[in-house]
């Protein structure tokens, strides 16, 4: 490997070092404090790294990744995002009175999984950027050992995300029985030409090897019908954790699925016409059931599954404008997602529960005016109302499937983003119309076993308001002024696409 190799990898190497330093700082008893700022500082130096990486780029590091405009972007999104979890979660840890010794080390081995995956150009890469992240997902879910939600939570995500997993092996492994590569670009290309000569033998696996990531992928990304874990783990886990399965582990495996699809032959239409039917399925299913919900995390859990199938519309609709409205969507959602998490997260690091019950958000307005106003901004992006930043993704998204000839699945959007208004909007009038309870005037602590939850102190609270206002101004700076961030999107698609 030579120097460039490494200097490229720089942004993985630094969060893998931070990880371990911030692991062995643990073992040998550092404070929570020290650990926190270890993160911040480790994911800090990994984000300074990639403007040292950018002049490298494109640079192909053996045939596993390639640091491009394209996996940059992804990478910088995605460690913004873990870093902002990493501010949120310290309140959240110590109301609970739990110690940050593994939490800290598993939240930056996540983002190395989600870092490797954004670079992964080959199916081993793909699938150990993957575990990684699944494996630290798998203990971050369960971190509050005395919460019998939390382990539940990750009792069901293992035994799933394994199940997944194995589909998604085994379809890799027929795909190289094929194709006899494991190259992304390579196995596009060679699946799609043997599918299209019939029944050989070859075209069976092929088939079959296709049919078994699709479903792999499904269960990653909790598409309709592969969605059944996905509101139960986010109801029992921690709520920052809820916060980095929504935005980081999906927006990763979505980066990934976007590089092998766009290796594929311009001209087919099977798997645009499989990824539109899943579409419609998921944003319909995922709104449908939010409507149903009065627990804020199961919700927003329903929400996340709908907005991957507006996800799905981008990608079905194919071409560089799909490729684009699929990135730009992305980086809306993440951060939407992450800003309405976030101040679950906030509010649940005054009590020693997770404020999940919508009951637990009414007169917000008057109790918290500055969470109401964030989580409001979040919930009118989400809707698509301008001049959010979920606007214009939403009509980047129209525009691509339109373009594309897709007209069904523009409407089919345009019919569940009318339905998902509904309940966006009755969290906004618990918040701010309906009258707050007696004896709710002040935030309430609930404790865990007689035990009350410690007090986070100014500087943690102040860092989680500064993250959530920085969030705010971002999806109000997408909405309002969007050409430095389509310029983005764009030199990431063109780099994706060769161009």
């Amino acid at each position: 490997m030579s120097t460039t190799d490494l200097v490229v990898l720089l942004p993985l190497i630094i969060v893998a070092v931070m990880g371990t330093v911030v692991m062995l700082a643990g073992a040998y008893g550092a404070r929570q404090a020290m650990l926190h700022w270890l993160t911040i500082f480790g994911i800090g130096l990994g984000l300074a790294s990639i403007v040292t990486v950018r002049p490298l780029a494109p640079h192909d590091v053996t045939p596993l990744l390639r640091v491009d405009s394209y996996s940059i972007l992804f990478m910088t999104l995605l460690f913004s995002a873990t870093g902002i979890l990493a501010v949120i979660s310290r309140p959240y840890l110590r109301a609970r009175r739990v110690a940050g010794e593994a939490y800290y080390s598993l939240l930056l081995f996540a983002t190395l999984g989600m870092g490797v995956l954004a670079c992964s150009t080959h199916f081993a890469s793909l699938f150990l950027g993957l575990e990684t992240l699944t494996i630290s997902l798998y203990v971050l879910l369960g971190y509050l050992r005395t919460d019998r939600r939390s382990l539940e939570a990750a009792v069901k995500y293992l035994v799933l995300a394994a199940m997944a997993s194995g589909f998604l092996l085994f379809g890799i492994a027929l795909l190289y029985a094929a194709t006899g590569s494991l190259v992304l670009a390579d196995v596009a290309a060679l699946t799609a030409d043997i599918l299209a000569t019939g029944n050989s033998p070859e075209a069976i696996w092929a088939a079959a090897g296709v049919l078994m990531l699709i479903t792999g992928f499904a269960f990653k990304l909790a598409l309709v019908p592969f969605h059944m874990w996905s509101p139960d783990v986010y109801q029992g886990a921690p709520a920052p954790v809820t916060a980095l399965i929504a935005t980081g582990s999906k927006g990763a495996v979505i980066a990934v699925l976007l590089r092998l699809l766009a290796a594929g032959p311009a001209g087919d239409t099977l798997i645009p016409s499989v990824l539109g039917a899943l579409a419609v399925v998921t944003m319909f299913g995922g709104n449908l059931l939010a409507l149903l919900q009065t627990d804020m995390k199961r919700l927003l859990a329903y929400s996340s599954i709908a907005h991957v199938g507006y996800v799905f519309v981008a990608m079905a609709s194919g071409g560089v404008a799909g490729g684009e409205a699929v990135i730009f969507y992305v980086i809306v959602y993440v951060v939407t997602t992450l800003g309405a998490f976030g101040v679950v997260a906030v509010l649940s690091a005054e009590a020693d529960a997770d404020v999940d019950d919508l009951d637990g958000y009414r007169g917000l307005g008057r109790r918290h005016p500055g969470l109401a106003v964030v989580l409001s901004v979040m919930l009118l992006s989400l809707a698509g109302i301008p001049p959010t930043g979920g606007f214009l993704a939403k009509f980047a998204v129209l525009s691509a499937a339109v373009a594309a000839g897709r007209t069904g699945l523009a409407v089919a959007m345009a019919v569940a983003s009318s339905i998902a208004i509904f309940y966006y909007l009755r969290i906004l009038v618990v918040m701010f119309m309906e009258p707050v309870a007696e004896g709710d005037d002040a935030p309430q602590t609930v404790t865990h076993a007689g035990v009350s939850p410690t007090a986070a102190p100014t500087h943690a609270a102040l860092g989680s308001a500064i993250a959530l206002a920085a969030l705010v101004l971002i999806v109000l700076a997408i909405g309002i002024y969007p050409e430095p961030w389509l310029q983005a999107v764009g030199t990431a698609m063109a780099s994706l696409t060769g161009g």
